[in-house]
């Protein structure tokens, strides 16, 4: 079994419109909604897999327990603390038309600091009984930045992989406690190593820069073009296929997602690299996060080039 913390969960809802415009009434030609949040995204994308990921985390009132309710629903155990107060609901807007996305994520109510301790007592219990943990997403208000670090560090002990995915000050101190796997996007990268990075030579550089200092492999997220990564051998490019995308909404959670579903299977570094970038491309070829089909993956999975750099 695979852990997905997702800290900030939610009802995750996409209103498909044929055209969206500022202070015009609207009506939806679709309403898709289900459990979101990046770590829900990661369990359902690994679902399709193959794979039996199980979903923690903090959930509450209604909102809570429709979300466990409808990842059950899915087939994909949760193992949530509850708090007392209501999950969150984060919306999306599919302009059709004009072929955009506009989002709009509520952060999320305060977590005390009693449930934050009961969170990692509840985490260091079951740590044992997975074979990777994911760590996606950002923080609820009132949960300390080093808390994916702190989680890292409990893995480690239980000599439990772990694979991160976050941004800001959550990220950077997650990285210091060492994932086996990173995967940030371009901002991302920058931040890690406080410059601009423009050419394909700098985000070399930087991904070299960050597998060296924290000994982590690093899959640097480009979207449609694909990954740059790195085990600290080599750098290369993924490389996908041109597709017709539809939605790219969990594109990075489905990538994440065939990382940690390639390497558990044992594949070597540059296939486990093929499954996250298919999975992550497939993802854009079918509305919803972390939904695609085994065929669009296998058939992307097919065509993905893989270019040495350095």
């Amino acid at each position: 079994m695979i852990l997905c913390l997702n800290l900030n969960a939610a009802i995750d809802k996409t209103i498909i419109l044929d055209s969206f415009a500022l202070d015009k009434i609207h009506r939806s030609e679709k309403v898709v909604a289900m459990a979101g949040g990046k770590g829900c995204n990661v369990a359902r994308a690994l679902k399709k897999l193959g794979k039996s990921p199980v979903v923690s985390g903090w959930v509450g009132g209604f909102a809570g327990k429709y979300i466990e309710q409808e990842l059950n629903r899915e087939g994909i155990l949760t193992d949530f603390v509850q708090t007392d107060f209501e999950s969150r609901t984060c919306t999306s807007i599919l302009d059709k038309s004009n072929h955009t996305m506009t989002e709009i994520y509520e952060k999320g109510e305060m977590v005390p600091e009693e449930k934050i301790e009961e969170l990692k007592a509840h985490f260091q219990r079951i740590v044992g009984d997975y074979e990777a943990i994911t760590l996606s997403g950002s923080l609820p208000p009132g949960v300390p930045n080093d808390i994916y670090a702190r989680l890292i560090n409990i893995a480690h002990q239980a000599g439990i992989p772990t694979y991160l995915d976050s941004s800001k000050s959550a990220l950077r101190d997650g990285i210091a406690a060492k994932p086996f796997l990173v995967k940030p996007n371009e901002d991302e990268l920058s931040a890690l190593v406080d410059r601009k990075l423009t050419s394909v030579q700098e985000f070399v550089a930087a991904i070299q820069e960050i597998v060296s200092r924290y000994e982590s492999t690093l899959v640097l997220s480009l979207g449609e073009r694909g990954a740059l990564v790195s085990d600290g051998q080599s750098v290369m490019q993924v490389q996908p296929p041109k597709v017709e995308a539809l939605s790219a909404v969990g594109s990075g959670d489905s990538m994440l997602a065939g990382l940690v579903a390639g390497f558990s299977q044992g594949l070597p570094f540059e296939e486990a690299m093929k499954f996250g970038v298919a999975a992550g491309t497939a993802n854009t070829l079918t509305l919803g996060a972390g939904q695609f089909s085994l065929d669009d993956f296998e058939e992307v999975r097919s065509q993905i080039i893989l270019n040495p750099l350095k």
